[in-house]
């Protein structure tokens, strides 16, 4: 068992290594060194294992494959996008859309110990204003590697960066170029890690096929309304959101786990409010399926990639068919 402890020291210091160049390499936080008193309740715990004969267990499994690198690279390419084809104002109110989507994300059943220190918070933040691009995976995937609960990676360590460049951005400590990268290096990473979250988000919400919304700010209904009662007549449940503003619309998506969401729009003034309806959904239903239809997709042939759906729905005639494959494809 002496042993298991030795290994476990070694895994610790390389963690602390990384932790340390981190501070290093971002001066511009004044807050970048371990704190002491978690250093020794880390060791402290190590030596007990030690002492009492037992085996350290990771409470994260290692397998890769929890990581989802199809979403991950999704979630990227749409930032990359946005900030290509949309006007400032717009993207803004995107970064702004993810800070305050996981920054009141709080811990319920966590311990004060489980919870990263403001050293870990600023360490973070440093990692997603890094230049270099995969810094904050790399932090995040440390923490996992070194066991770190998955709810307090999600609900710790992610909600209290975003909490900690939202007090940036507005304190103009930070600039709307440097907030757009962060936020969309986090947005990516939940994206990945968006199978292992799920649960903490999801909790004891009812399973659901599907929700068909109309987006906030369009006032054509003759076409959702068509496309539910198709639906509904091929015996899906299906709940239909309409004339609603986007923070109701997204509170009441909360209280449902749906298969899929399809999101209807028409105008291309559309295309903004579309897409930050879809990102506030990817955090509050990270496993649903999101397509998006109605004439907006004259406008935009490439309104997937920028708004950052799974499909589009071209015709009623095979909407069926198309959201049944989607559905299908989650299917064990």
């Amino acid at each position: 068992m002496q042993a298991t402890a030795q290994i476990f020291h070694a895994m610790l210091q390389v963690r602390r290594d990384i932790l340390t160049r981190y501070a290093t390499n971002f001066p511009m936080l004044a807050c970048t060194q371990l704190d002491t008193k978690s250093r020794r309740q880390t060791d402290d715990i190590v030596n007990s294992v030690a002492n009492k004969g037992g085996t350290f267990m990771a409470r994260v499994s290692l397998d890769d494959s929890t990581f989802d690198r199809l979403e991950y690279r999704k979630a990227d390419l749409q930032f990359r996008l946005v900030e290509e084809k949309l006007p400032e104002v717009a993207v803004s109110a995107l970064a702004r859309e993810v800070v305050r989507r996981l920054a009141f994300r709080m811990p319920r059943t966590l311990k004060k110990e489980d919870l990263p220190t403001e050293a870990d918070i600023d360490l973070l933040c440093g990692a997603l204003l890094s230049k270099t691009d995969d810094a904050a995976d790399n932090f995040i995937l440390s923490a996992r590697r070194d066991g770190v609960h998955l709810e307090a990676i999600y609900l710790g360590y992610v909600a209290g960066a975003a909490r900690r460049l939202g007090d940036m951005w507005d304190n103009d400590e930070i600039s709307f170029v440097d907030v757009t990268l962060a936020c969309g290096k986090l947005y990516r990473i939940i994206r990945g890690l968006r199978h292992v979250i799920a649960p903490t988000i999801l909790g004891d919400r009812d399973d659901w096929p599907a929700m068909f919304a109309l987006v906030p700010g369009e006032t054509h209904t003759l076409g959702i309304e068509i496309a539910t009662d198709v639906f509904r007549r091929e015996g899906w449940d299906v709940d239909m959101k309409v004339a609603l503003d986007h923070d109701t619309l997204v509170e009441q998506s909360d209280r449902r786990n749906y298969k899929a969401i399809v999101l209807v729009a028409n105008s291309d003034s559309m295309i903004e409010p579309l897409t930050r309806l879809v990102l506030a959904l990817r955090i509050s239903q990270p496993l649903a399926h999101v397509i998006v239809a109605g004439n907006i997709l004259q406008h935009h042939p490439d309104i997937i990639d920028v708004v950052g759906a799974d499909a589009v729905m071209k015709d009623i005639d095979s909407a069926v068919s198309t959201l049944r494959k989607l559905i299908e494809t989650d299917a064990p």
